[in-house]
């Protein structure tokens, strides 16, 4: 079948009217990003606490049909390791030589 190239007004003007009749469906869509966000504390859980590798969550995931690559999972948990707060050494060094000084 070929690609017809020229419409008439009543085309568009029908086109426009079926396009605008569309619902809205952005309230119901959940981009990539915003999912991983909101399951971001799950998986860094199931990680560090559960022993889950990023294979196993996204085996998980698959099951519910949602389908996330390991890289993207393992940068969640990279990510909150390093959002996580760490023991500083320069704390415990400092309470050394303050005792020491006391």
């Amino acid at each position: 079948m070929a690609i017809q190239k020229f419409f008439t007004q009543e085309q568009l003007n029908l086109a426009k009217q079926k396009l605008e009749a569309l619902p809205d469906l952005s309230p119901n869509r959940i981009s990539r990003d915003d999912l991983l966000s909101s399951l971001s504390k799950d998986i860094v859980m199931l990680s560090t606490q559960k022993g889950y590798s990023a294979a196993d969550i996204k085996s998980a995931l698959e099951l519910v049909d949602i389908r996330i690559t390991e890289k993207a999972i393992q940068e969640v948990i990279r990510k909150e390791k390093l959002n996580s707060p760490k023991k500083s050494r320069m704390g415990s060094a400092k309470k050394i030589s303050n005792s020491a000084t006391e």
